[in-house]
């Protein structure tokens, strides 16, 4: 997994390819959905960064781009 916490989730997802299920998660706690994700920070990911994808899907931890990360 590459290293993506404080960049754009938008720009994550693309780099990721289309082909990997990803799932966003408001990590603000106001379980807000994530409609489009070029308007989200990513604050944390599942698997970590560096670490080696062995399951589906992966988990990235968002806030909005004008947010700080909790």
């Amino acid at each position: 997994m590459p290293d993506v916490i404080g960049g754009n989730a938008g720009r994550a997802a693309e780099q990721l390819g289309s082909g990997l299920d990803l799932v966003f998660e408001d990590t603000s706690g106001r379980g807000r959905p994530v409609v489009d994700p070029a308007e989200w920070r990513i604050c944390g990911s599942r698997p970590g960064p560096d670490e080696r994808i062995t399951a589906y899907p992966v988990v990235f931890e968002v806030v909005k781009v004008s947010e700080n990360c909790p």
